[in-house]
């Protein structure tokens, strides 16, 4: 599929069972010919009309908002090092290996958005707790395209100090399901239901399944409350709904919309699909937006949200 086609974005916004789902380009991923994260990435996404694209973003020594997923820079870069150790001045002259792109500052990303129908979905790659002035150098940032942005984090104590834009909280540090898991620093038990949680309710014998993840999910909830979007691992989403529940439907009684993560090229794109539909996904963040496009079309009718 060509990345012009005009069709794209309708592929991308398909209508399934009587809603509205949206794609979403993984680290602005999209024909796979540029950097994850780069300026060039994100501006192919936005030239061929995605409905929403991600990007991590690290804070550097200076407090410069950059665009890159790992903390290091060793692995996929001409840079060493952690991103926090370095000036924003310094990283400017960092590449990546892959392709010779620069490594992209958040600012410019919203410049490349900016005017465009394409939400921006910012990754927040900090654990520790934010302080004031980042908060401020954040949402300034990020005012220009307030309306068309959300935030997510796994650190709810960093969402709970964002008010000027919409948030997503990833409760992967209170609760996934990832089998074959080694040990980690959080969360560090593996409860009777095969989560990963430390709560005590997640080894409690007496609680069937359901009732476990309902008061879990009440719990996690209270954590970020102004959240509008819970973004959870496909294969914690997939173990819900073994156990009965659909936690985008369970997580829609409370307003709350269920984004899916990450549909790899290695997965039976279709069947994941199906599957993340049947358990309410209103978004799923993809690494191939282009199968998926292709998928879609091949088994449902797009339809056009924003007409003429």
């Amino acid at each position: 599929m060509d990345v012009d086609d005009e069709g794209l974005r309708l592929a991308l916004l398909p209508e399934v069972a009587g809603r509205r789902r949206t794609v979403c380009c993984h680290s602005a991923a999209l024909s796979g010919a540029h950097a994850p994260n780069s300026l060039e990435a994100v501006r192919e996404c936005v030239a061929a009309g995605v409905p929403r694209l991600e990007v991590d973003v690290r804070f550097a020594a200076d407090d410069g908002l950059v665009c890159f997923h790992d903390a290091s820079l060793d692995a996929q870069t001409t840079g060493a090092g952690r991103v926090s150790d370095h000036t924003t001045f310094a990283l400017r002259a960092v590449t990546y290996r892959s392709t010779g792109e620069s490594l992209a500052l958040l600012e410019e990303v919203i410049d490349a958005i900016r005017g465009s129908s394409t939400v921006l979905q910012v990754d927040l790659k900090l654990n520790r707790p934010i302080s004031p002035s980042r908060v401020e150098r954040l949402e300034q940032a990020l005012a220009p395209v307030a309306s068309q942005v959300v935030v997510g984090s796994q650190s709810p104590w960093n969402l709970r100090k964002l008010s000027r834009v919409p948030v997503a909280f990833d409760p992967t540090l209170f609760l996934n399901y990832t089998p074959g898991r080694r040990q980690a620093p959080y969360p560090r038990q593996r409860g009777i239901h095969g989560f990963w949680d430390d709560s005590p309710l997640a080894r409690n014998p007496y609680t069937t399944p359901q009732q476990y993840l309902e008061a879990r999910f009440e719990e996690l909830r209270g954590l970020v409350p102004a959240a509008i979007e819970w973004m959870v691992d496909i294969g914690t989403v997939f173990r819900i709904a073994d156990l009965g529940i659909a936690l985008g439907d369970e997580l829609a009684r409370y307003g709350i919309e269920l984004a899916a993560w990450t549909l790899k090229e290695r997965d039976p794109v279709q069947a994941t699909l199906e599957r993340l539909w049947a358990a309410g996904a209103a978004t799923v963040i993809t690494d191939v937006p282009l199968a998926v496009a292709a998928a879609l079309r091949a088994y449902s009718a797009p339809v056009d949200v924003n007409p003429g």
